[in-house]
């Protein structure tokens, strides 16, 4: 991992949002690809923080708060978001193929155009959380009110969801 990068990581393993968020912003820095994959940040509160486009994917955010969090065009696939707090985060076109989000709270989360194909959100709370134009396919849904969700044309094949919606058309 570059200088710059491993930069990023402290400030936000250390908490200080803001610092990175100026970081981030600063003219050297908008080019850097942050690449934080495989990397450990259970536990911790990076709510707000300036992630969009970043690749964490097999990251560890078990039980990180990432409240209005912008995760815009991050790629997440297999990271394990157990447990975490996405209220109010940005993650429009984010890569989540088999991210493990069981017992997440999404509440006002917008995943539009996000890709969450096998991912699993078991157990995940739900208000007007928004999935336009989101891939579930295979998505594990279980224990999950679909009522609390904005779903259009989204992609559901393989999902509970799926059938629940065939069931009443038929």
């Amino acid at each position: 991992m570059s200088s710059a990068q491993e930069e990023g990581f402290k400030l936000l393993t250390e908490g200080k949002i803001q610092e990175f968020n100026s970081w981030r912003m600063m003219a050297k820095n908008l080019r850097v690809k942050l690449d934080f994959s495989d990397r450990d940040f259970s536990g911790k509160d990076i709510s707000g923080a300036f992630l969009n486009g970043v690749v964490a994917d097999r990251a560890n955010f078990v039980n990180v708060n990432l409240t209005r969090a912008n995760l815009v065009q991050a790629t997440l696939n297999g990271t394990d978001f157990q447990g975490a707090n996405l209220s109010e985060t940005l993650l429009l076109y984010a890569e989540m193929k088999e991210a493990r989000l069981t017992n997440t709270n999404l509440i006002k989360t917008n995943l539009m155009w996000a890709n969450l194909q096998d991912a699993d959100l078991t157990g995940s709370k739900m208000l007007q959380t928004i999935f336009v134009e989101a891939n579930l396919q295979n998505a594990k849904v279980g224990g999950v009110d679909k009522a609390g969700a904005y779903i259009k044309y989204a992609k559901l094949e393989g999902t509970s969801w799926f059938e629940q919606i065939t069931k009443q058309h038929k």
